[in-house]
Order: structure tokens, then C-alpha cells, then sequence
């Protein structure tokens, strides 16, 4: 019977030789080069690993580093801070509380920061951080960091089925992954793109298996992040996904019920007025870190630019008709090429997003390589290492990330947009309509 497996191109440089799909009788033996690329990218996978237990231990050591107070070295757990005290805030019983300032800098006084971090989240993201809030903050850091590590690698065995290529290559892509700058950087600083990665190929992966019910499910989790959510539902509505918006009309009543039997009715107003001005203040102060189209324009001059909010906007308008064009029409574009499309431009038309939800350029190079059987491992070396160019953002004021999430979404859309002919070799059963 016959087998998939994967091959580089023999004779010429693994890394410039393309990701190959053939087919070979008999037991496939991965070659000596084969193994050792697999034994390094496990020891790197280690060695991440311990590098966290070492700073969970010592308090110290993952994260940012700005404004710490008396503690040597690094702050731990970058953003982490913000999350586990509302967590607490939530634990204590004072969730009546959990968007006032002064409420939040003092949940916050002890875990070495000079002021406290923000968290303009919506109430229901704090619910879920509560259980969190009742441990030590070293040891809710490293739960953390090991449920949104477990959160990655459920993505990744979600898309299994539609990526052949993760059955040979599993340990030098994960490796490859948990080394992206912006994943990295969202796990060891307390962030949670890796959940939204999680929850964009869920619904990627059912739509695929044609649950449709289980992707509205997904959607409706995606409230956490409503920038990202309400973009989704729209591009369901227009490819006429009927039933996975009403599962996620439910699933977001019934988060926005849950939030009320807490807060109140009104919660979602009161929310609002709450964070918005945060939100405004946060675009100033985290400029250089912004990667959407708007942030990026503001950053480079200033937020109250008329030039930097006409070109931010209409930059994002272009996106969007981009997106209602793609998805309007499942009967030319595959689901894979939608949500490659939906992966980047929805990070692009968000008035807030930072460098780390870059992360989920990684499902656009995963909807790549499911439609494709000869990929240039260049190609995603390139990307791999294009996302290093946020180190030099605070010293521009500006990242240049932004111009990459700009330059991939181009180049996905003129790529999917080509004669078939022109494009990567495909395999034939990737045209499935969903």
C-alpha cells in the first residue's frame, strides 16, 4: 500500500530545496540528515522548555525588562502581570472593581512593576484567569506558559490531517514555530496569541470536516478578542455558513449571559466606557509595538495625524473588500486560501493589535503548505526571519513588522488569485468547498 511522505530534493541545499509531497512503496526511512535535523530540533524544543522552568524558578529572566524594581534581571512573565491580577481581582470577589486603576495597581504592587499594566480585556477573559489568581504568581506564570504551549501544539494537531508534510517533519516545524519571534514572545511574556491561533484553526479544521456547528462554537470563544471575532462571523455570513453563525450567535449570548450574571446587564457599556480611554492612551504608548494598518500609520506620525488615520483606514478598507471578495466566493477559493487570507488581513484591519498577534502568520503558512505539494523552504525561512525586525521598533519608533503583515497579505492574495497553472504544484483534492 502505498505512502505519503515527504522528501527534500536530493542534491541540493535543504534549505533552498522545496517541502515535497511523493508517494514510495514500502517503509519510509528517514535518511541520516533527516535525523539529525530532528534530533536538534528536539534538543532546541528542550532547551526552551528548561529556559522557562529555570525562570519560573528564579522569578526572573522571561519577559520585558523595562522599569523593574527591585528584582535582577528581567521582569517575569512580560504582560502575564496584568492577567493574573485581574484574575485575582475576580478571586477575591471584586469584579465590581476589576477596571478601576487604582484597583489594578494594587493587585499589581508586588510583582515588580513601576505603575501596573491594564487590562482592558473584556470581564468574561478575567473570569477565566480567576483560578490563576488564587495560586503564587511564579507558579500561575508557568501554568500559563504551559497551557498556551499546550494550546499551540493542539493547533498543530488539529491541522494535522490537512498538512501530510507535520507526519515527517513534525519536530523541525514545531521547532521552527515555538522560535518565531512574535510566538515566542506571546508565551514567555504571558500573552494568549497563542489561543487565538488555536481558535482560528478550529475553525479552519471543522469548517474543513464540514462541522460547521463546532466552527460557529469557535467563532463565539473568539469573542475574547471581538476585533478578530466579529470580522470572522461577517466572512462566514458571506460564504453563507449558515449554521456555524447561529452556533456562534449562541455561544456569544450565552458569554455575554454569564458576564451579566456577574456584572450586570449593562456590563457591555459600562466595559466600554471603561477601556476606551485606555485603548486611546495605549495607541500612543505602545505605538512602536502596533502591527495594524492604522496603529502603524499613527506610529510613524502620530495618532492625531489626518494623513496617518486616511491611510491607516484606507489601508484597512482595501483589506477588508479583499476579504468579502475572497470569501464571497468559496466556489473559486478554497477554504485553505480563505482562511490564509482571513489569518493576516484580520490582524491588519484590528485599530489594536501588537507585534506578538503576528503569530498567526503562522496558520496563513500553514494554509500553504495544505495546498500545496512544492513549497520552497526559503519561503518560509524568509518568513521565519522577517519577523526579527521588530527588535529595532522601539529605536525607530515604529515596526517594521507591520510592512511584513502588509507585504504577506499581497503576496497570499496575487498568490491565490493566480491561473492554477501559475501557481505551486497542488494536489487535487484540495479544491473542497466549505
Amino acid at each position: 500500500m502505498e505512502k505519503l511522505s515527504t522528501r527534500v530534493g536530493e542534491g541540493t541545499d535543504s534549505l533552498a530545496a522545496p517541502l515535497t509531497l511523493s508517494r514510495s512503496a514500502g517503509k519510509d526511512v528517514p535518511s541520516r540528515g533527516e535525523e539529525l535535523i530532528n534530533k536538534i530540533s528536539r534538543a532546541v524544543l528542550l532547551a526552551l522548555g528548561l529556559a522557562v522552568l529555570l525562570a519560573a524558578a528564579a522569578g526572573s529572566g522571561v519577559g520585558q525588562s523595562a522599569n523593574d524594581v527591585g528584582q535582577e534581571g528581567p521582569r517575569l512573565g512580560g504582560d502575564f502581570a496584568a492577567f493574573y491580577a485581574a484574575g485575582s481581582i475576580v478571586w477575591d470577589g471584586d469584579i465590581a472593581s476589576l477596571y478601576d486603576p487604582a484597583r489594578q495597581e494594587a493587585a499589581q504592587a508586588d510583582l515588580g512593576l513601576d505603575g501596573y499594566l491594564a487590562f482592558a480585556y473584556p470581564p468574561h477573559v478575567a473570569m477565566a484567569y480567576a483560578p490563576l489568581g488564587a495560586l503564587n504568581f511564579q507558579l500561575a506564570y508557568l501554568v500559563h506558559t504551559i497551557l498556551m504551549t499546550g494550546a499551540f501544539l493542539l493547533a498543530v494537531h488539529l491541522m494535522a490531517p490537512m498538512i501530510p508534510l507535520l507526519s515527517r517533519w513534525r519536530w523541525p516545524i514545531l521547532a521552527a514555530c515555538f522560535t518565531f519571534f512574535p510566538l515566542i514572545t506571546a508565551i514567555g511574556g504571558g500573552q494568549n496569541a497563542a489561543l487565538s491561533v488555536l481558535l482560528l484553526v478550529a475553525i479552519w479544521r471543522s469548517l474543513h470536516d464540514g462541522r460547521e456547528t463546532l466552527a460557529g462554537v469557535a467563532v463565539g470563544l473568539f469573542i475574547f478578542r471581538p476585533q478578530y471575532a466579529i470580522p470572522m462571523l461577517g466572512l462566514l455570513f458571506l460564504s453563507k455558513h449558515w449554521r456555524a453563525i447561529g452556533s456562534a450567535v449562541v455561544t456569544i449570548a450565552a458569554t455575554w449571559a454569564a458576564t451579566a450574571a456577574m456584572r450586570g446587564a449593562g456590563w457591555l457599556s459600562s466595559w466600554w466606557e471603561q477601556v476606551g480611554p485606555f485603548v486611546e492612551r495605549d495607541a500612543e504608548v505602545n505605538a512602536a509595538n502596533s502591527i495594524s494598518s492604522l496603529g502603524f500609520f499613527q506610529a510613524i506620525w502620530s495618532p492625531e495625524s489626518l494623513a496617518a488615520r486616511v491611510a491607516g483606514v484606507g489601508l484597512a478598507a482595501l483589506v477588508v473588500v479583499t476579504l468579502m471578495y475572497l470569501w464571497a466566493k468559496p466556489e473559486r477559493f478554497t477554504l485553505a486560501e480563505r482562511i490564509g487570507a482571513a489569518a493576516i488581513g484580520i490582524v491588519l484591519i484590528s485599530p489594536h493589535t501588537m507585534f506578538y498577534d503576528a503569530s498567526l502568520l503562522l496558520v496563513a503558512g500553514a494554509a500553504l503548505l495544505s495546498e500545496s505539494t512544492n513549497v520552497p523552504t526559503r519561503l518560509f525561512t524568509a518568513m521565519w526571519a522577517a519577523a526579527l525586525v521588530h527588535v529595532v521598533a522601539d529605536s525607530i519608533g515604529a515596526t517594521p513588522l507591520a510592512i511584513v503583515m502588509m507585504g504577506a497579505f499581497a503576496a497570499w492574495t496575487w498568490h491565490i488569485t493566480q491561473p492554477s497553472a501559475s501557481r505551486f504544484d497542488r494536489r487535487g483534492h484540495t479544491k473542497e468547498l466549505a
